[in-house]
């Protein structure tokens, strides 16, 4: 890594069902990479949380506990997850946060009764249904953002990721500034951070959020960041994270968060 203080904290296991590796391959990469700190955070969607990701959550917890007991020499390991959906099913999310995590990621992956934006494909001729998605997407983000016990807000603008690099559809996000803006001062008005997931640079190109949304939310008084490759293979982890950090530092920003016991601690973008 070029940074000193490079760290990836969204990125996933096998403990995860669309994860590939064990946590102790996460931790000999980050290690080999040179990342300052790996935060794991495997995926809890909370929807479906009785059928599959409640003892998901609790193998996660435990391998990462053990894996915690070997982490190398110089490497910051911090136990994380992701909460996906969790206003679908906050005894879920209560549940699962009564584990003393160091971090937790906040998602929306689908909306209410809608299947993962993952699975969806569009093509031009049907924008009209694409602004309406994105329009129920912010206003479900705004929901989470509001109520949600989380502590990093993950991909703001994961729709792109698919509507953009797997329909291939150019996406004009101007109509939806202002709703994006409400989700922004939510999350300033509560001390929650916002994600750089570096995942983008993979796919489109540029990170999501981008450098434009961004500059809007230092503009509007945003302070705390997190990164993440958001890496489902170990191959991928820390990807981006340099390039992210730079775009931080183009944006305006300084330093960023690093949670250590849900509590942010700041770190020089060096």
């Amino acid at each position: 890594m070029e940074h000193l203080y490079a760290v990836d904290c969204h990125n996933h296991s096998a403990f995860s069902p669309d994860g590939f590796d064990p946590v102790e391959a996460k931790l000999a990469r980050a290690k080999e990479l040179g990342l300052y700190a790996l935060t794991l955070t495997d995926h809890c969607e909370c929807q479906a949380f009785e059928e599959e990701y409640r003892h998901r959550a609790r193998r996660a917890w435990e391998g990462m506990a053990r894996a915690e007991a070997a982490c190398p020499q110089g490497l910051v390991f911090l136990k994380g997850i992701e909460l996906g959906q969790p206003l679908e099913n906050p005894a879920a999310m209560e549940e699962v946060l009564k584990r003393p995590y160091d971090f937790v990621l906040g998602s929306l992956h689908n909306l209410k009764d809608e299947e993962d934006f993952y699975y969806m494909r569009f093509t031009p001729k049907e924008m009209d249904r694409v602004h309406g998605l994105l329009s129920r997407y912010w206003e479900e983000l705004l929901a989470l953002c509001q109520e949600a016990d989380f502590d990093s807000l993950g991909h703001l603008t994961y729709p792109i990721r698919y509507l953009e690099g797997q329909s291939g559809l150019k996406v004009d996000l101007t109509p939806h500034l202002p709703a994006i803006d409400a989700v922004l001062r939510a999350l300033i008005r509560r001390g929650k951070a916002l994600e750089v997931n570096t995942s983008g640079y993979r796919t489109l190109g540029r990170p999501l959020p981008d450098l434009p949304l961004l500059q809007r939310y230092r503009a509007l008084g945003g302070r705390l960041i997190t990164l993440g490759s958001d890496a489902h293979r170990t191959e991928d982890l820390g990807f981006g994270i340099d390039r992210g950090m730079e775009l931080l530092r183009a944006a305006g920003f300084t330093e960023f968060a690093l949670y250590v016991g849900r509590e942010p601690r700041m770190l020089p973008l060096e």
